[in-house]
Order: C-alpha cells, then structure tokens, then sequence
C-alpha cells in the first residue's frame, strides 16, 4: 500500500481525484477507474486478495473476532470461519500458529 500510495504521489502530484485507486485517464478527472482496473490482464481475483488480507490479519491480530468483523464487515459467524480455516489441522505448521489470547 505504501509503494502505491509513492507512485500516485510521485506520479500525479496535483490531483484532486479523492479515489485510491486512479490511472492516467482518470487522475485529472473526479472520477473512480473502471471495474476492471487493476485487475485487468492478471489472474489475482479482488476477492481472492480480500480473502488473503482477511486471513492475513486474523494471524496479526491473534484471532480477535470483534476487529475482524469491524474491519472487513464480516458477521461473526462470517468471521469464525475464516478463523476456522486458519486453526484447519491440515494448514497449519506447528510454531507458526498464532495463540488466542
């Protein structure tokens, strides 16, 4: 996020456009980029990533549910099956597992 956040600072300094995500066309406008970008011409899926951040902060946070929810917007019944996912016995390695506190 950082190194995205350099480039669109470094490379269009002056925009007004308030949207994270903006490309050439759409930086000196107030518009947001189409639906495909910046997926288009990769294999990442958005939702794939989303999974990936949600599982990635289950493990940084040390299982913690409440933050999950808020952050993602997840129910908890959503939230407890990635955390299940997380604690599979076939997916984790022992030492790695991040303790519930």
């Amino acid at each position: 996020m950082a190194a995205w956040l350099d480039h669109r600072n470094r490379t269009w300094p002056d925009t007004a456009n308030p949207y994270l995500l903006i490309n050439r066309r759409t930086a000196p406008r107030l518009v947001p980029v189409g639906r495909n970008f910046p997926w288009k011409g990769i294999a990442l899926r958005p939702q794939a990533l989303r999974e990936d951040r949600i599982l990635g902060e289950i493990h940084a946070t040390g299982d913690d549910i409440r933050r999950i929810c808020d952050l993602f917007g997840l129910s908890i019944t959503g939230a407890t099956r990635y955390l299940k996912t997380v604690e599979h016995p076939d997916l984790t390695i022992e030492g790695e597992r991040v303790p519930r506190t």
